[in-house]
């Protein structure tokens, strides 16, 4: 779980697998080492404004070269990586130390308070197109980065200010209210491209599409025309995960989903594809440390 905010903790403490208790929270983070974090997903929605570094974005198979001042969004399960340092150097920029500042801007934010203020449209949008890097021109950009220094100024001085976390949260929302009016834009915003594996691309959404159905090894090798043996393979390389981990926790997590809006937990298990309640309920406790009966809409 996500605690309280401490500036000495390192980076890692921050990008773990967990849950956000409150509607957002801000980082400024600054380190110099090769950090190696590995694939994994988060509850809540995030942005990452890269300031400076080497750095590249593996998310859900999509493989991203970074540049300053562009904003990565992770939208709410999905699989991914920061790759830092001098993992990250490509053959071109090979010669240098890969030892910079990794400099960024995060920004976790829980789905209900965008959903509140009816702010979702950029992470919406990066799902529709299937890009989550997003690169403006230089104005918009210097804007919306003055909006989020806003922010770390704001949480500076909450404690002293009349009404601080009240104007952190107005000053939050402003800099939402930004970024999605620029995202959803036609000429510009999302362009950077990904190099990805496409049949891997599109065995992730087949199983998005198909969470309920038959998604087992030899019907996924049959409908691909692939081998399984090397469909498995690939798919693992390109994304971290074996093809049953991530069927198997994408299915807990529409789960859940479900659960919390008031579906009972046996018609949830077999909605999301599981043939027998035992093994559905083991299968959650493991990813989620708690039962499906645990769960309170």
């Amino acid at each position: 779980m996500i605690k309280d905010f401490d500036e000495k903790l390192p980076f890692s403490a921050y990008e773990q697998k967990g849950y956000l208790e409150q509607d957002f929270r801000f980082f400024h983070i600054k380190d110099h080492t090769n950090i190696d974090i590995p694939y994994h997903y988060h509850d809540f929605h995030k942005i990452i404004l890269i300031l400076g570094g080497q750095v590249k974005y593996l998310i859900e198979g999509r493989e991203y070269e970074l540049l300053p001042f562009d904003f990565v969004l992770v939208n709410r399960y999905l699989i991914h990586k920061p790759i830092i340092g001098n993992q990250a150097l490509t053959e071109e920029n090979s010669n240098k130390s890969g030892q910079d500042n990794y400099d960024r801007i995060i920004l976790y934010l829980s789905d209900d308070f965008l959903r509140e203020y009816g702010l979702l449209d950029a992470f919406d949008k990066a799902k529709e197109i299937g890009s989550y890097v997003v690169r403006f021109p230089g104005d918009v950009s210097t804007s919306i980065y003055e909006q989020f220094t806003r922010i770390e100024e704001d949480i500076s001085k909450e404690k002293d200010e009349y009404a601080g976390p009240l104007l952190t949260r107005i000053d939050v929302l402003k800099s939402l209210i930004s970024f999605n009016k620029a995202c959803i834009k036609e000429d510009f915003g999302f362009k950077p491209e990904a190099r990805y594996n496409r049949k891997v691309i599109e065995i992730i959404s087949y199983i998005t599409e198909h969470l309920s159905g038959d998604l087992s090894i030899d019907y996924l090798a049959d409908h691909f025309y692939m081998s399984k043996y090397h469909m498995m393979r690939v798919f693992k390389n390109e994304t971290g995960y074996s093809i049953h981990q991530y069927i198997s926790e994408k299915r807990i997590l529409l789960a859940r989903n479900q659960i919390m809006s008031g579906m009972p937990a046996t018609t949830a298990c077999l909605e999301c594809g599981f043939k027998d309640y035992s093994s559905f309920s083991r299968a959650f406790k493991n990813q989620l440390g708690i039962l499906p009966s645990d769960i309170k809409n």
